[in-house]
């Protein structure tokens, strides 16, 4: 069970596999745009000047994704059960900035002195 995506041209994208379809690219985007899978997995999917369509993995979700060049483009593979697949310019899509946020202080967890210390650092 997989699904498997290549660039037709700078407006579409061909879905085959566990789901079949011909997805437009967002005529705005300038031949870029991501795209999103029901198993979590976010891909940046970009045209260059040749109209050769490259893919990148933005996150990994539950599936597998391998991608490889056919010619000039590459060819998106992702293994898992495919429910649904959707396009978005990058003007219409949001994503969470990762913030290296410190654990939170646990009451009791460590001696006082120790709290001292580590509030110290």
């Amino acid at each position: 069970m997989s699904v498997m995506i290549r660039g037709q041209d700078r407006t579409r994208l061909k879905v085959m596999g566990d789901v079949e379809a011909e997805l437009a690219v967002p005529a705005d985007s300038a031949g870029r745009c991501w795209l999103s899978f029901s198993d979590g997995t976010l891909i940046e999917a970009a045209y260059g000047e040749d109209d050769d369509c490259r893919f990148a993995v933005s996150e990994e979700g539950a599936g597998i994704v391998r991608i490889q060049r056919d010619g000039d483009s590459d060819v998106l593979r992702l293994d898992w059960r495919v429910e649904w697949v959707t396009v978005a310019a990058p003007g219409n899509a949001a994503r969470a900035m990762a913030h290296g946020e410190p654990m939170p202080m646990l009451p009791g967890l460590f001696s006082s002195s120790d709290s001292e210390a580590i509030a110290s650092c």
